[in-house]
């Protein structure tokens, strides 16, 4: 709470009421709906698709900072109704009050063209296809400077450029070119899984980037945008209920990403981030997917229009409906009955790490068996969390046996060593767990070990997963990370979005051991990977790691070790760890066990694996005595 002002001293927000100039107006009407250049792009797409475009075409420079330009075949405007586009609260796309209700368009608050106008240098350029000559009209922070006539095609080309530049207190919060070129491709591409039928291309710093041509098959659409490695598995399915229709094109259990973004959600052809929505999806994946991973999935629901309110925000990314348990429920049984009519649901929640990944081609598992459950089908998520957004213990709370019921299942807390005589070694009340006799595994889930005092069993997953997860970040923070050589470099679709994430790390993914690049706008070839991650599927891997890093602010390797960017890798090796380690279920040679004893051994210890489970559980000796009346 910041110190009270002294009496009588006035601020300059503070005096009597005035109205506002019309340019510091537009300015706050920018800060609303411009973040970023991507936020630009949408609003300027948005109005030529509005306009009855076919055919997009976008060009960006320097991630969009230094230029957006937007040119379509769409309607046009005759020089009156390009001047009246660029004042506040012009459209043509409402006319009356009750179409609020039932509105069908993208954009309908005419704030957007005069907004970016005021934060900008902005030049317009249309003709209507009636017309013989177009119109040329320049704009600089929200002022008419030119307009002429002007020889141009039917439909209008609108060019954004040096957006925040007399504004430096906006501009500084831009970020890197490449990371806005993600941002940007990442939009525009949601938008183009919706219009099939509108053809795309994009220019990206005057090369041709990305060209999704019209079609009218939309799986062929959300394989351009996505990527063939992400949409190869993909099932369309159908449903309708009273609150509205469902049209979606879902995976089945074998294909999972690391964060939710991999859902894309649209209401009537909008592209949304809801959360009603979202959960539902994650809901009807609930017994499918461990926790912590998520389907990819492209969900459109159609409802009436009357049922929805696109009203609720500035940049028009959330919706609130008239009926929101009615709309939760038929996405859930959407998906739900999707993957019960195609056997997905007791199908296990992953395959093994060391059995091969369904490739092209490879039929989705059946249902002859019932599936992981319990700790496999319902693990946590990257830092405890779940796809619930339950929490889980930290490494800071040294628990084993976090809410057994048993009595015989203590904590061992401050490192305190179990095993008695012959455990401990090297830091004083450690345990040794590759010193104490293995017994072997209880249906292939844990290790039992025997110690002086007792039992203790070890959770195999959660063990390897650590010892892997300390050995990626150890290295990495040495800088001597080894790589392992594929014998035939990989090639991953990944889409731009992938790519430009890649290509914007591309510093820290070579420091964490990876050797990926760019081969072309929307693929990704892999050469290596890190030696301790060898027999892994090079493509989970980098896809997991494309998940991780997406968002995030770059900072110099170098540096990273110093900055906020450290919990980012963390987490990035957490999941890189997680799918790599040895399965829960996964029966293990007595090598491998005592393989992953000994690696115990040789890391700093800690309690739980990096998402929060219990390695280790003991039972005490004496508890063992009472159970069986030898007090």
């Amino acid at each position: 709470m910041g110190n009270p002002r002294p009496h009588g001293e006035t601020s300059p927000s503070s005096g009597r009421i005035q109205r506002l100039p019309d340019g510091l107006v537009d300015q706050i009407a920018a800060g609303e709906v411009i973040e970023r250049p991507a936020s630009v792009l949408k609003e300027l797409v948005e109005n030529a698709l509005d306009a009855g475009a076919q055919r997009v075409r976008v060009e960006l420079r320097d991630g969009g900072a230094s230029l957006i330009a937007v040119s379509d075949d769409g309607f046009g405007m005759t020089p009156e109704e390009a001047r009246m586009a660029l004042q506040r609260h012009a459209t043509s796309k409402i006319t009356r009050l009750d179409d609020l209700g039932e509105i069908t368009s993208f954009g309908f608050r005419g704030e957007a063209l005069p907004a970016i106008a005021s934060v900008s240098r902005m030049r317009v350029l249309t003709r209507p296809e009636s017309a013989e000559i177009g119109a040329e009209i320049r704009i600089e922070s929200g002022e008419i400077i030119q307009a002429r006539e002007a020889g141009c095609p039917a439909g209008t080309r609108i060019e954004v450029a040096d957006l925040f530049g007399r504004v430096p207190a906006r501009r500084k919060f831009l970020k890197k070119p490449g990371t806005e070129w993600g941002h940007a491709i990442d939009w525009l591409g949601r938008l183009a899984m919706a219009l099939p039928m509108t053809h795309f291309e994009v220019q990206r710093d005057d090369h041709e980037a990305v060209v999704w041509p019209a079609t009218e098959e939309p799986s062929e659409r959300i394989s351009a945008v996505l990527g063939a490695s992400q949409t190869r598995s993909l099932v369309r399915i159908e449903w309708e209920e009273g609150a509205g229709h469902v049209e979606a094109f879902l995976s089945g259990p074998e294909t999972t990403r690391a964060n939710g973004n991999s859902i894309h959600l649209y209401v009537n052809g909008r592209p949304v981030r809801d959360k009603l929505l979202r959960h539902a999806v994650s809901q009807a994946y609930r017994d499918l997917l461990p926790r912590g991973r998520f389907p990819v999935a492209v969900v459109f629901l159609t409802v009436p229009p009357g049922s929805v309110d696109v009203n609720v925000h500035p940049a028009k990314w959330e919706v609130r409906f008239e009926n929101p348990q009615a709309i939760h429920q038929v996405i859930r049984h959407a998906v739900r009955e999707a993957m019960q009519d195609r056997g997905f649901l007791g199908a296990n929640p992953l395959p093994s790490s060391r059995e091969p990944a369904v490739g092209p081609g490879r039929p989705l598992p059946g249902t002859t068996g019932q599936g992981a459950r319990g700790q496999g089908a319902r693990g946590q998520g990257a830092l405890g969390q779940d796809a619930q957004g339950e929490g889980a213990p930290g490494e800071g709370d040294w628990l084993f046996a976090r809410g057994s019921s048993e009595p015989g299942a203590h904590r061992l807390e401050d490192r305190e060593a179990p095993g008695g005589a012959g455990a401990n070694s090297g830091q004083e009340g450690r345990v040794e767990f590759s010193q104490l006799r293995l017994l072997g595994q209880i249906q292939a889930r844990y290790l039992v070990l025997e110690g002086e005092k007792g039992l203790i069993l070890v959770d195999q997953h959660a063990a390897h997963e650590r010892v892997l997860y300390e050995g990626l970040r150890a290295a990495w923070l040495e800088r001597r990370v080894e790589r392992q050589g594929l014998l035939v470099p990989e090639t991953l679709e990944t889409g731009s979005r992938g790519v430009a994430v890649i290509a914007e790390a591309a510093e820290l993914v070579s420091a964490m051991g990876f050797d990926v690049e760019a081969f072309g706008e929307s693929s990704l070839v892999i050469r290596a990977i890190p030696a301790l991650l060898a027999g892994q599927d090079p493509a989970l891997l980098v896809g997991d790691l494309i998940d991780e890093l997406e968002g995030v602010d770059f900072v110099p390797e170098r540096e990273a070790a110093h900055s906020r960017m450290l919990t980012a890798i963390d987490r990035a090796f957490a999941t890189l760890a997680c799918h790599s380690a040895r399965r829960f279920g996964d029966h293990l040679p007595q090598e491998e066990q005592r393989a992953i004893l000994a690696g115990l051994d040789e890391i700093p210890w800690a309690p739980t694996c990096p998402h929060g489970r219990p390695v280790a559980a003991h039972f005490d000796l004496g508890e063992l005595d009472g159970r069986f009346g030898r007090h």
